[in-house]
């Protein structure tokens, strides 16, 4: 037998009590392990409710009053003993859902604007430690597009869009020449104007290239417009061969735009029969339409035709929808309505006065909430009778407080048009030379010149200026 001291005596031995001593150890850093879990388990909920997620459609949210915010939590709910503060300050509602807090904004929220909403005095189901609960979020842009004229340079004509948040213009959609057009989303649908004076739809963002889409028979598109929150155009259409009836034919289309390329549909009556009209505007949030017809009568009809058309009464102005919401601006000789079309309820509208100067004739009234808080186009004329000149012209916010001027044109400008974002915080103000030059195009107003300028509603602080005219905020 050897006698070298290297080598073990028992192998067998050693195996069976360094196999006793890992398991020993392992037995030990299991039990460490799951205590430190039992610890660290109390503490997280010492801690109180934590957010495990969130949403909020940050699109919609600028579009539609009522938008929500949901932030769920790791345990239920069982109380909240404090409230909701939103940064910048918003008007918000909290509401408790089983392990979800949901925040409803009264407003349609502001373009380009990061948020922080803070709840605290959570308190979960689990134990009674209150938590503060807090989420930020940036709300989308908003493109402001344009209409620029080339075509007497040479060059085809262009619409443009740039953002709230970055002015910088890219030429979204070019044609030989352009009446006018509209977007719906990412879409772009413009009228052309072929050469032999009928009019054609050109659109772009669905797929690579422009596309062209006929109209019924050859004609001339009036008024173009998009929904704010559906791949939706409308349009009205005078048939070329209508001669002196063309106004008693003025029929609405609409367009999809949500895929491939469809044909324009038109707007059915309760009757069934095209809808000839004086007026019209998409309903936010749905794919409804309300029209103003050639007689008075104000119909909500289903722009996709999956619905007949409901008759809302004879009135003598539709002045529009207010931001966001599905409450309809009516206007008679006598009295304002304000018919809300989610119940078929109505209510008198009543506007506050304007505080003006003297020579100062109020015009276009633009509504912006359910208190009657509005716009207003003004003239500031001098002079007496025939010989009296428009020296100025304003734009301003009239609320129950004050009234406050947020553009003014001097005597060498025109304005144009007044056009309110769809969440009703901006307005774009469109501007032209006094003396401009026409631009040739039949049936269509010159753009030679025009500038357009969007101011804030609240501050007046002027928010970007773009080359181009026929905003897209009108129809």
């Amino acid at each position: 037998m050897s006698t070298d001291p290297r080598r073990p005596r028992d192998q067998g031995g050693s195996r069976r009590a360094g196999a006793a001593r890992f398991r020993r150890g392992l037995t030990a850093t299991i039990g460490l392990l799951a205590g430190a879990s039992v610890i660290l388990g109390a503490a997280s909920l010492a801690q109180g409710p934590k957010v495990t997620d969130a949403a909020i459609d940050v699109e919609r949210a600028t579009r539609l009053a009522g938008s929500r915010l949901v932030i769920e939590l790791n345990q239920p709910v069982e109380r909240v003993t404090g409230h909701v503060e939103v940064t910048p300050s918003e008007p918000a509602a909290l509401e408790i859902d089983g392990d979800r807090l949901i925040v409803s904004f009264e407003d349609p929220l502001p373009y380009d604007e990061a948020y922080t909403v803070t709840i605290d005095g959570v308190v979960g189901t689990a134990q009674p430690t209150a938590a503060t609960i807090e989420y930020r979020f940036t709300t989308a842009d908003e493109p402001v597009h344009t209409l620029v004229r080339r075509s007497p340079e040479g060059r085809p004509d262009v619409v443009r869009r740039s953002y709230v948040g970055d002015p910088t213009p890219d030429d979204v959609l070019e044609a030989p020449r352009l009446r006018s057009f509209a977007h719906a989303g990412d879409v772009v649908v413009g009228v052309a104007i072929e050469d032999d004076g009928a009019n054609t739809l050109r659109v772009a963002g669905i797929g690579d290239t422009t596309q062209t889409v006929a109209l019924p028979e050859p004609g001339t598109v009036n008024s173009i417009g998009g929904s704010t929150t559906r791949p939706l155009v409308a349009f009205t259409f005078n048939p070329a061969d209508a001669g002196a009836e063309a106004g008693s034919q003025s029929v609405l289309y609409t367009l999809d735009v949500s895929g491939a390329t469809a044909e324009p549909v038109p707007v059915l009556g309760p009757d069934g029969a095209p809808v000839s009209v004086s007026d019209w505007v998409f309903v936010p949030g749905t794919t409804s339409i309300v029209v103003h017809d050639l007689d008075g009568a104000v119909l909500l009809a289903d722009a996709l035709g999956l619905s007949p058309a409901q008759p809302l009464g004879t009135h003598t102005e539709l002045r529009g929808i207010l931001p966001g919401t599905t409450e309809v601006i009516l206007a008679d000789p006598d009295r304002g309505t304000v018919l809300e079309l989610a119940t078929g309820e109505t209510r008198e509208n009543i506007l506050p006065s304007a505080e003006l100067p003297d020579q100062a004739y109020p015009g276009l009234v633009v509504q912006l909430d359910a208190e009657g808080s509005h716009l207003l186009e003004v003239l500031i004329v001098s002079g007496d009778g025939a010989g009296s000149v428009a020296t100025e012209a304003l734009l301003a916010r009239v609320d129950d407080v004050e009234t406050v001027v947020l553009h003014a044109t001097g005597g060498d400008s025109r304005r144009l048009a007044t056009c309110l974002s769809p969440n009703g915080r901006l307005v774009a103000v469109e501007t032209a030379p006094a003396r401009a030059e026409s631009d040739g195009y039949p049936n269509a107003p010159s753009l030679v010149g025009r500038l357009t300028t969007v101011v804030d509603v609240e501050t007046g602080e002027v928010v970007l200026t773009q080359n181009g005219g026929s905003s897209d905020w009108c129809h």
